[in-house]
């Protein structure tokens, strides 16, 4: 598979649908589908934002194969190149409550292999490899709606925020970012995210959990998490976010929190 995608009007959701499509022959759980998407998006997002020189071509390049039982995507544009050994621990105490800054290090946690390469003639190719199944392993199509629907419900002075969809960059990190804005401008002292119909997170995710946490802390408020799919623990752990959001397993438990 080949895909070009615009820098100035990037269509994740093509590049998603595409990744998708090409996965569907092969053998993949949907744990292992979801990562691959995930890290996919993260490496194109970086091209696109970072990947840009003067003079250079407006497009970034993705393609995918299957080389020794691996399903390999790369990534590759023109921008003037960085050094990944450089990237800053996302875990570190100092960067631990930055919206941005996790994705190179969510790429390698969820990736079989991660590899850079700088071409003599400018720009940066990311290769990306994802170790299939064997014996009977299955796929199964990746399931969540492209957009993230955020509908509030009141519990006695409690505001539940239901996250139905995607908490993906430019998609449900902006949905959650301008819902939890809305409710602390309205005075909104205790506030629910309830996860169980979000379907995917990302970095972007990740970071505005963390940042509407924040906000909330700010204002004087309370944000909590309940619900959370089976991802968003393991990411928030890697990421050593955990501590700085209470996690509950239901609603119920958490709005008796209040």
């Amino acid at each position: 598979m080949r895909l070009t995608i615009s820098r100035d009007l990037p269509d994740l959701g093509a590049v998603e649908d595409a990744v998708n499509g090409a996965l569907d022959s092969l053998p993949l759980g949907p744990d292992s589908r979801h990562q691959v998407i995930t890290a996919v998006l993260e490496a194109v997002s970086n091209a696109v934002r970072h990947g840009r020189r003067q003079g250079g071509r407006g497009w970034v390049l993705l393609e995918t194969d299957v080389v020794a039982g691996q399903f390999v995507l790369t990534v590759v544009d023109d921008g003037p190149g960085f050094d990944p050994r450089a990237c800053p621990d996302p875990r570190s105490p100092e960067r631990l409550l930055l919206p941005g800054g996790r994705g190179v290090f969510l790429m390698h946690h969820l990736m079989d292999g991660v590899d850079f390469a700088f071409p003599v003639d400018g720009g940066t190719r990311v290769t990306l490899r994802k170790n299939l199944l064997v014996d009977g392993a299955h796929g199964g199509a990746a399931e969540g709606a492209p957009t993230m629907i955020v509908s509030t419900r009141r519990s006695a002075e409690v505001t539940i925020l239901d996250l139905n969809g995607r908490l993906t960059i430019g998609v449900g990190d902006l949905a959650l970012r301008e819902a939890v804005r809305e409710e602390l401008d309205l005075g909104t002292t205790g506030i629910v995210l309830n996860l169980a119909k979000t379907t995917a997170v990302d970095s972007a995710g990740v970071g505005e959990l963390v940042g509407s946490s924040t906000a909330a802390r700010n204002r004087g408020a309370r944000l909590v998490l309940a619900n959370l799919p089976a991802e968003v623990p393991d990411l928030l752990g890697v990421a050593r976010l955990g501590s700085l959001s209470e996690v509950f397993e239901t609603e119920d438990e958490a709005v008796r929190s209040f």
